[in-house]
């Protein structure tokens, strides 16, 4: 089964323990690669695409 790492921080956090993961899992990580912008958590959650929605979609791409 595949595995999906979230974070509202960078994609270098969860890309930090896919040496630790078992071989031949499939891992995708989201993260909030990018600079300069302010605004509330949850809007930036949206706007860099690591909210639940965006999350769950990940998570049935990865599956199909």
């Amino acid at each position: 089964a595949p595995i999906v790492a979230a974070t509202d921080y960078v994609r270098a956090v969860p890309e930090s323990i896919r040496a630790f993961l078992p071989m031949g899992r499939r891992y995708l990580t989201l993260g909030t690669d990018g600079f300069g912008r302010s605004d509330t958590r949850a809007a930036l959650r949206g706007f860099f695409g690591v909210d639940a929605q965006s999350i769950a979609k990940a998570a049935r791409h990865a599956l199909g």
